[in-house]
């Protein structure tokens, strides 16, 4: 993926853009031979008022043709760069939704939101206003140094004389823009990070009274930033500058020798002016160059680090029409260590839940409970063979047909800055308001959103900031409900709720759980005594198994905890 490809992709829109291009600069170099002729006749006396009106007229012709042209050059030329634009961010979007969850342990959110704003930003900029200034330029040098050419070879001489220097100056800088420039975006990265953890950690930053300590790593990051801005701002200012003065130098030049030669009569006072009005063009053209190579420097900076995003590997979300499945789960021999962790999660876990039936998980921190419930749906990838849904390696299955199959609840409850029902009909999007209440009502918090002011259209605040941890969690489990899946994970999706209201819950969901294969995740004995099997966890490895009565009658870990619990109670 090169800047040139990008713009191939729209080239329909960008070759007509470069057409109405081309005309605006011809009319625009025809404008100084008018001139030309008129000074000629003028300076000889022969010219009339009938030619005077008719170059008058053409002059504004010419000029409502440029109008026109130049308008429409703009909406096609920008235009193929907006659509380049919007492509790349939704790849982008497209590609993070796609990745391993591991990738995320390698790049933290700050960085992807600086490749979506800044680096796409100098993209579109390279490719909207460095193709218009590279085009343009070359156009127009191309037809303004041969029509001076044409008109006096000695006097062009003289006039490009200052180019070489700024040419040497390019070659110099452009050398150094674009790794100052990558390393201006990489600053901005961790900028962009850092304020996003701020605004994402404010309350914790008030509770312990750490907003001047914040404020103060967010100013050296900003300093950093700023600091690398001038770093390559110092390169890159010298060309305007350089420009003004070089184009100062040829017209020197064009008013020493080409005023000479029009009073030693060597050329014509026609073509003396004509010569000034082209080499005023000229002076675009090396603007242009400048500006062309910067802003191509810049994007090619930017794009090869959207592009190390875009070829990562990602998931392999492959589709199926098959029909759900009928919920047979069997785990064997699975052992498992996260990516970059020497220690092993789990360590020759073996079970099997038959369709409809109900397991529970149970340990202390850190024992592997939820390291299973990410394991089923592949937010990592599970050793081949050691999961199988109806008998069949999940590995093998569809992902997208997979992800359809259990409705899982994380432990760590995640809601949508949008209203409660939007973020409800994540789980079904087709649910009618009776479904969503319905399940809400299972939930336990139907009555609680019949208090906010605009009850299901209510808007939630970053993460459902306005909400506690309750509230959240029994959203998360009615909209796991909502998405009617075979299978059920619910990983201690009740924690943030008292004893009481989990038992309440529990037995209100006894029926939406009938037919489903469950699992579930909890420290608490009383969310798994009606379950059909329980298995005891300890540093990944089952330590005790059987029902709940069996359990109590082998006097193990799980009777002490279940009689700390009942003692707690």
């Amino acid at each position: 993926m090169t800047l040139f490809s990008l713009f191939w992709k729209n080239r329909r829109i960008v070759l007509l853009g470069l057409l109405c291009l081309v005309l605006s600069d011809a009319c625009q170099l025809v404008v100084p031979l008018i001139v030309k002729n008129v000074v000629d006749g003028l300076q000889h006396g022969r010219e009339t008022a009938a030619g005077l009106n008719h170059a008058m007229g053409g002059v504004a012709l010419l000029v409502v043709v440029i109008l026109v042209a130049r308008n429409l050059w703009r909406h096609y030329l920008f235009g193929a760069a907006r659509q380049v634009e919007t492509s790349l961010r939704n790849d982008l979007l497209r590609k993070v939704l796609n990745m391993p969850t591991g990738y995320f342990q390698q790049i933290r959110t700050g960085d992807v939101m600086a490749l979506a704003t800044n680096d796409l930003l100098a993209v579109r900029m390279a490719l909207a206003m460095g193709l218009v200034a590279g085009f343009d330029a070359t156009v127009f040098a191309m037809v303004a140094v041969g029509a001076m050419l044409a008109l006096d070879p000695v006097l062009l001489a003289w006039s490009i004389l200052p180019f070489p220097v700024l040419f040497a100056i390019m070659a110099v800088a452009l050398r150094l823009i674009f790794h100052r420039f990558d390393r201006v975006q990489a600053a901005f990265e961790d900028l962009t990070e850092k304020a996003r953890e701020s605004l994402a950690g404010m309350r914790l930053l008030r509770a312990y009274d750490q907003a001047d300590g914040d404020q103060a790593d967010f100013e050296r990051y900003n300093q950093q930033c700023y600091d690398r801005q001038m770093a390559h701002q110092r390169v890159d200012a010298p060309y305007q500058p350089s420009i003004v003065v070089l184009a100062g130098l040829s017209v020197a030049l064009l008013l020493g020798v080409g005023g000479q030669r029009v009073l030693n009569g060597q050329t014509t006072l026609g073509n003396f002016t004509a010569f000034v009005s082209y080499l005023g063009m000229m002076a675009w053209p090396m603007i242009a160059a400048g500006w062309l190579l910067t802003l191509f420097q810049r994007g090619a900076a930017s794009l090869a680090r959207i592009r190390a995003l875009l070829e990562r590997d990602e998931e392999a979300h492959t589709d199926a029409d098959a029909p759900p499945a009928r919920g047979d789960l069997e785990v064997r021999d699975l052992t498992f260590g996260y990516p970059g962790q020497d220690r092993t999660a789990l360590k020759k876990l073996s079970f099997k839940v038959p369709a409809g039936g109900s397991l529970g998980l149970v340990g202390e921190i850190g024992s592997g409970k939820s390291t299973l419930a990410l394991l089923l749906s592949r937010i990592y990838e599970p050793p081949a063979g050691s999961i199988r849904l109806d008998g069949k390696p999940i590995e093998e299955q569809p992902l997208r047909w997979l992800r359809r199959q259990i409705a899982w609840v994380p432990q760590e409850a995640f809601l949508f800055s949008d209203t409660i029902e939007e973020n409800l009909r994540l789980g079904q999007g087709s649910a009618g308001m009776d479904r969503i209440v319905a399940m809400s009502r299972l939930a336990a918090v139907d009555e609680e959103v019949r208090e906010f002011p605009q009850d299901y259209q209510t808007p939630l605040g970053e993460r459902g900031i306005s909400l506690s941890g309750g509230q959240k969690q029994r959203l998360c489990l009615a909209r796991a409900l909502l998405k009617e899946a075979p299978v059920l994970v619910l990983d201690d999706t009740l924690s943030a709720v008292d004893a009481e209201t989990e038992h309440a819950i529990l037995e209100q969901l006894r029926g939406a759980m009938q037919g489903r294969t469950t699992l579930v995740i909890s420290h608490r004995i009383s969310s798994l005594r009606s379950l059909d099997w329980i298995l005891v966890l300890r540093a990944g490895e089952v330590i005790e198994q059987g029902t709940h009565e069996g359990l109590l009658a082998q006097g193990g870990y799980y009777r002490d905890l279940y009689e700390l619990q009942e003692l707690e109670a």
